[in-house]
């Protein structure tokens, strides 16, 4: 007898024109379009033992306070736990800016009436989802397809790694996916202003149009901390929408192929646990902020002095503004040493979905990845909130932007491990 039931649904969370932008520091001014619309995209699975439900947003990362307002909402109207429902973000850097707000103070439209949007869209999603479930059945697959680099070292390590999970009704018709590769969602870069999920929603859409009108195909990114896609050049990204496109087609295709040799299970394993964790924090310092103000204050005078043309210096005073910011931020954050977070792990079948609310470095994933008992090992970034980029021990001794404290990444070496040996010890539980 089938004790599995699954339902999927989505919702359009497209922002309004004119909304500011999120995940560079060079843009200066609001969106001026869409290109393609952001959605929400929930899938409940339901078991014998316990029940589960993850939501995809097409955004830059998901802000703590509304990770918690969706989970308090549904475990209120749902008989579930909160512990049991996974938020998170594609990390689309062509999406609206949401806290943190990793960005200059730029002018914007409509971010308060936006973000109660938001909480209501995932609601109506995963309450849609429940609704649709019906008796059902999952597997799971890995492919692998590099598209992404290191873009700390070129020679740096990637994850190729191309998880699928595939759930179907009693008839072998897809209801929903899920498509888990660590890429940052970069494509286009801080010159796009029209709103788009970049290649996770390209990705999502491809499957969507091969399997069905109905199928709901959920992204979520993994440890893509140090990895952009192969259309970048270092950490610039002057990709186009075609480039978006070939790259999405690419890691559809190859979840797609993957999903051809996918082994259904009819009774899967539905557990969870998680874990507050306290992680070390970085001491800010006011003089490294300032240094960097004063350098960007610098060059923004001679490009003003060699008459550069207006693009170039309003994209460069809005990096000026940024750490006009940042060195306010430092000045008036209270010193804290630690900070507490949640780790979520979700087993689901014979795998395991690691939920971490920040960007963990590649590298992170990998060990991670190693030592878990559960095959695959998903690691789910940029889920139930956000505490900056997670970096290992190595990373701070080589420097770069990953590891440069800032008010919105203020996380200190030794993070990472504590990470690390958490998530295997949850993961090592939910194997028993």
């Amino acid at each position: 007898m089938v004790h599995m039931k699954a339902g999927a649904s989505k919702e359009d969370i497209t922002p309004p024109v004119g909304i500011k932008m999120g995940g560079f520091a060079a843009r200066y001014k609001g969106s001026e379009g869409v290109h393609d619309n952001l959605y929400a995209r929930a899938l409940y699975v339901e078991g014998e033992n316990g029940s589960s439900l993850l939501i995809a947003n097409d955004l830059l990362n998901i802000p703590d306070s509304l990770a918690t307002e969706v989970k308090e909402e549904l475990a209120k109207r749902l008989d579930i736990k909160e512990s049991s429902i996974l938020i998170s973000a594609t990390h689309t850097h062509s999406g609206p800016s949401l806290s943190p707000d990793i960005s200059a103070d730029v002018p914007g439209a409509g971010l308060e009436n936006y973000l109660s949007l938001l909480l209501e869209k995932n609601v109506a999603a995963a309450l849609e989802s429940v609704e649709q479930a019906r008796t059902a059945r999952l597997g799971w697959g890995v492919g692998r397809v590099i598209v992404g680099f290191n873009r700390r070292s070129f020679s740096g390590p990637v994850d190729p790694d191309v998880n699928v999970l595939l759930v179907a009704d009693e008839s072998g018709s897809p209801i929903a996916s899920l498509v888990n590769y660590a890429c940052h969602g970069v494509v286009l870069g801080d010159m796009n202003y029209l709103i788009s999920a970049d290649y996770p929603g390209a990705v999502s859409r491809i499957i969507e149009s091969r399997l069905g009108v109905d199928h709901v195909a959920l992204f979520m990114n993994g440890a893509d901390g140090d990895i952009n896609p192969v259309t970048s050049l270092g950490y610039a990204c002057p990709g186009t929408f075609e480039d978006v496109d070939a790259v999405g087609r690419v890691v559809a295709y190859a979840a797609m192929n993957t999903m051809r040799f996918i082994k259904m299970e009819e009774e899967p394993v539905i557990r969870d646990l998680e874990k507050k964790i306290t992680l070390p924090l970085a001491e800010l310092s006011e003089e490294a902020a300032l240094r960097l103000f004063e350098n960007q204050e610098k060059h923004v005078a001679e490009l003003i002095a060699k008459n550069a043309d207006a693009e170039t210096i309003m994209r460069n005073r809005a990096i000026l503004n940024y750490y006009e910011k940042n060195l306010r931020m430092v000045r008036e954050m209270p010193r804290k040493e630690t900070v507490e977070t949640i780790l979520q792990t979700v087993r689901i079948g014979n795998s395991v979905l690691v939920g971490i609310p920040g960007e963990p470095l590649v590298e992170v994933g990998i060990r991670i990845k190693k030592d878990s008992p559960l095959k695959p090992t998903l690691i789910i970034s940029y889920a139930n909130g956000y505490c900056g980029y997670i970096a290992i021990s190595e990373a701070y001794e080589q420097g770069g932007y990953e590891v440069t404290p800032a008010w919105w990444n203020r996380l200190a070496k030794g993070a990472a491990e504590i990470l690390i040996e958490e998530s295997v010890s949850l993961i090592k539980r939910l194997a028993v």
